[in-house]
């Protein structure tokens, strides 16, 4: 039988033990806290807008397709964070329209086929970005990183005209919103710009390493060109 002065003592120890739990909670908060204020109070942040051109590398059975490049859009938001001097982290939060193109034929012949499949997705890249400075306040940025993605919504529109054995052409109209195979990407950005006071352009290429299919031996992996117009909302380097 466990006494009431026992009890008592293994009570106080339980407060004890629970206030250094809570102390420590709160100190790690405090500390993370400042931390987070001394470096947030270094990074540059601004807005972005431009164009893609994207395609995907597509195998069956270890055999390349060959499709042309579709034109989309890509806008977001980005930081700079400073690691060290002329060395920074660039993370962006990205809608990024991709996909391809494919025409075979001519229209009103026996046979044409035109297929336009559009993805977009929400990207977030990790660049290591170095910064090289010239005297008229203009840096050249050159970096490299991994980038994550997941498919929002897409489309597969495709056009097929055709001739039966009587010589008659047909054209058939198929429009599919299920895009994804996988929604999850990955890659590898590979990033060139310019930066002068706020304003920045910038050039990546996105090269996907992820399979988007589930279909044996046939593979397809995003492919996709970016150049932007940036505008530094805060640059507390001049």
């Amino acid at each position: 039988m466990i006494s009431a002065d026992e009890q008592i003592s293994a009570f106080k120890h339980f407060l004890n033990y629970q206030n250094y739990n809570m102390y420590k909670k709160l100190t790690l908060a405090f500390l993370s806290m400042i931390i987070y204020s001394l470096t947030f109070s270094q990074i540059n942040y601004g807005l972005k807008a431009g164009v893609t051109e994207s395609y995907l590398q597509d195998r069956i059975g270890g055999v390349s397709q060959n499709y042309d490049l579709r034109t989309g859009f890509q806008i977001g938001a980005f930081a700079d964070i400073p690691i060290r001097k002329n060395f920074n982290l660039r993370s962006s939060l990205q809608l990024t329209q991709k996909g391809f193109k494919k025409v075979e034929g001519t229209p009103g012949t026996a046979f044409y086929w035109n297929r336009n499949f559009s993805t977009s997705y929400l990207e977030l890249p990790l660049d290591a970005v170095y910064n090289f400075h010239f005297n008229n306040g203009t840096v050249l940025q050159i970096g490299s990183g991994p980038v994550f993605g997941i498919g929002l919504f897409g489309k597969n529109k495709t056009i097929i005209t055709i001739s039966d054995s009587a010589q008659q052409t047909h054209t058939e109209y198929w429009v599919g919103n299920n895009a994804f195979d996988k929604r999850f990407d990955f890659g590898w950005d590979f990033l060139i710009g310019f930066k002068c006071h706020r304003i920045s352009i910038n050039a990546t290429y996105n090269y996907g390493l992820f399979n988007l299919l589930n279909d044996g031996d046939h593979t397809a992996k995003n492919r996709s060109f970016a150049l932007t117009l940036g505008y530094l909302l805060r640059n507390t380097r001049k």
